[in-house]
């Protein structure tokens, strides 16, 4: 009895190792891609996957304002401090705080490390008003900068 149980299982697993798809390799290098699940809508490929969260962190990101001069932030309310040497890591820390603006200061001895003064604006900033306006008769400033057409 043992010794029938023995060859009907090696008899199994060699039709099993036999019966086993080539996947059609062929002498290609790094052959065909199978998919041995349910076919997917929209031309029978998986969609990729979407972060929604990560869109809508990084849209908060590039809003937030970063500036040198605390005037600037004069009404808006102060959140905390952060630290990093990065500037995109230091926004997501900003965001994250729950903040749409910065004071930055950097180190003396490293300038690689900037320290950011959190700050929570409900309005957008405004320039402060120490600001002299331009003499009369002046010429007006020139247009800002833009992309080159």
């Amino acid at each position: 009895m043992k010794r029938s149980a023995a060859a009907s299982l090696l008899v199994v697993a060699l039709i099993l190792v036999t019966a086993a798809p080539s996947h059609g390799w062929h002498g290609r290098v790094g052959g065909p891609v199978f998919w041995w699940g349910p076919v997917y809508p929209y031309g029978g490929y998986p969609q990729p996957y979407i972060d929604w969260a990560e869109i809508a962190e990084r849209k908060a990101m590039a809003q937030v304002r970063l500036t040198t001069e605390a005037a600037l932030l004069s009404g808006c309310t102060r959140i905390g401090v952060v630290r990093d040497d990065s500037i995109k890591d230091l926004r997501r820390k900003i965001v994250r705080a729950g903040g749409n603006a910065a004071v930055l200061e950097f180190e003396v001895d490293d300038l690689s490390k900037v320290q950011a003064e959190v700050y929570r604006c409900t309005s957008t900033a405004k320039a402060p008003s120490n600001i002299p306006p331009p003499p009369a008769g002046a010429p007006p400033p020139p247009p800002p900068a833009g992309p080159a057409r």
